[in-house]
């Protein structure tokens, strides 16, 4: 008999991660369609969320919670995903390299707990490409891009998925957008789902 794989995941981020829609009135996180995807006949993985509405990458809370959720586990964490910055660099309007060098502590404390590290770059909102105020969050995704893509090819302990490439906004026709975006900045659940599906297909290869 094959032997099965046992995998348990976190989901760590703010309210894309935490699925918020319709005004916070419902929640459909994009772990629902990633545990469908992960747990097949040779594998049982555990995926929580712990997703935080609301929550910036340089609040006084976030280190702290992942701090708090990697080392209170009985059984430690194989991976982390990482969706976060979008409250600072678009909310907060905070310096896309003060962001990632907060955010780079984040991935470090998951590194130091032994989990590896799902990192994804920031999806659109519906502010423009061009216009100022989308300048951090633009920026933010080239630092990932440029500084963790690169280490993604020299060990496994950390991979990149390129959301801002892969779920657009802008380019959507107004029936694609009506389906996948729920408002400035969220998803429908069918977006979350969509989600779901990309981070499954990009993680799933690792896992083997």
């Amino acid at each position: 008999m094959a032997s099965v794989l046992r995998l348990r995941i976190l989901a760590f981020g703010a309210s894309l991660t935490e699925g918020y829609y319709s005004d916070g009135l419902s929640f459909h996180p994009y772990t629902i369609r990633l545990s469908q995807l992960l747990n097949s006949s040779n594998k049982i993985v555990e995926v929580d969320n712990a997703g935080l509405s609301g929550e910036a990458v340089l609040s006084s809370t976030m280190l702290p919670r992942l701090k708090k959720l990697l080392s209170s586990t009985t059984n430690k964490y194989d991976w982390v995903l990482i969706l976060a910055g979008t409250n600072d660099t678009m909310r907060d309007q905070v310096k896309a390299n003060l962001v990632f060098d907060g955010y780079k502590l984040l991935i470090n404390e998951c590194h130091k707990h032994g989990a590896r590290v799902l990192s994804m770059t920031l999806p659109e909102t519906t502010c423009p490409r061009e216009s100022p105020f989308d300048k951090e969050r633009q920026e933010f995704n080239r630092l990932i891009r440029e500084e963790l893509a690169p280490k993604a090819n020299d060990n496994d302990n950390i991979i990149v998925l390129d959301v801002d490439r892969l779920v657009p906004l802008h380019s959507l026709s107004n029936h694609e957008r009506e389906l996948t975006w729920d408002d400035e900045l969220h998803l429908t659940p069918k977006g979350y789902d969509q989600l779901g599906q990309l981070i499954y297909e990009t993680l799933n290869p690792h896992l083997l």
